[in-house]
């Protein structure tokens, strides 16, 4: 192989792994935009939460049951339990009118 040829792309970090823990209070889904967010209440705050690529923040195709984080953010939210939600700020999203927090990872518990 050519070393001349070969080249190094550095990884993009990513933004940190934030957690949240609360209740689902509301559940937002626009297909045609691709937007599917849930409202996580914390105890002093709301966050809005979206389902997207963790890695890059862009808008995931084709959410449905068979998407895991839709299904237990769905099940949090019907049965009233707490979440704990790791999520990733990618800045803001003018068009939204918030801010980019993709959903990484989901815990539910009684």
């Amino acid at each position: 192989m050519n070393p001349k040829l070969v080249t190094t792309v550095p990884p993009v970090a990513l933004p940190p792994l934030v957690w949240a823990t609360g209740t689902v209070q509301q559940i937002l889904v626009q297909p045609g935009e691709k937007f599917y967010v849930f409202a996580v209440r914390e105890a002093k705050d709301t966050l809005f939460l979206r389902i997207g690529d963790a890695h890059t923040g862009a808008p995931i195709v084709g959410v449905g049951a068979d998407n895991l984080v839709f299904d237990l953010m769905k099940e949090a939210y019907f049965r009233k339990l707490n979440v704990e939600v790791g999520y990733r700020d990618f800045g803001p999203d003018p068009q939204a009118g918030i801010n980019n927090l993709c959903i990484d990872r989901v815990s539910l518990s009684q």
